[in-house]
């Protein structure tokens, strides 16, 4: 089976997993195919790395762990209106234990001991289900954004954007219809982090550079909005 691994060496991918061999080896194996790897040992840590970060692309977590197991994990995350990707690893096979975690709205499951295949099919079958109808964002200036590869084409040259470019622009296109404050922009970028004002301004003039300062227009007193008329 041909897997979008191109799709995947994009994205970032959370997992979660208390005991220590286990979550080493996965988390190495993970590496390999996705782009960035944020890892937890419970379901705690994972929403405080939810909390501080811009959120990941997936998320894999172990249904038994301490503190917070994986099934309320998933129920916490949804309860924000949260459709990030959820994948769960159980031991488990029976009936219940599944229904359980269908009905807190996860979007696969796994059986340990885990198996590369098994994963990547997971995975792909996953994401073709919650990638949006949607792929491409065009303007009349010439740029393109693929939402899928997160790839910047402007006259049909690849454009290169940093990590915290493509989450700007990100932002923006599932915002397309408001305008964004100050404070969303850091908070969705940044995180908890402490940035100064002209470090948001500074990233925000490097992306309006490469796609068009046209394209995100200021908004007196109220933040910025794409300008999706041009």
């Amino acid at each position: 089976m041909a897997y979008n691994l191109r799709l995947f060496k994009k994205m970032t991918i959370l997992f979660a997993e208390d005991e220590k061999i286990i979550r080493e080896q996965t988390a190495d194996m993970l590496k390999v195919f996705f782009a960035d790897v944020l890892v937890a040992s419970n379901g705690f840590e994972a929403l405080e790395i939810l909390a501080d970060t811009p959120p990941p692309d997936m998320i894999l977590c172990d249904i038994k762990m301490p503190l917070m197991d994986g099934l309320v994990l998933t129920q916490k995350i949804r309860s924000l209106k949260n459709n990030l990707p959820i994948i769960l690893l159980t031991s488990f096979s029976d009936q219940q234990t599944l229904l359980k975690a269908a009905n807190a709205g996860i979007d696969g499951y796994i059986l340990k001991p885990i198996e590369l295949e098994t994963l990547l099919e997971t995975f792909d079958t996953v994401l073709k289900r919650k990638i949006p109808v949607v792929k491409f964002f065009t303007f009349d200036n010439g740029v393109v954004y693929n939402t899928l590869t997160n790839e910047l084409y402007k006259h049909g040259i690849l454009i290169d954007l940093g990590k915290k470019e493509r989450n700007m622009l990100q932002l923006f296109i599932d915002n397309c219809d408001k305008t964004i404050s100050k404070e969303e922009l850091i908070s969705s970028i940044w995180g908890l982090e402490e940035i100064t004002e002209s470090a948001l301004k500074n990233l925000l003039s490097r992306l309006r550079n490469k796609i068009g300062f046209e394209i995100i227009v200021s908004v007196k007193g109220s933040g910025w909005r794409l300008n999706t008329s041009v």
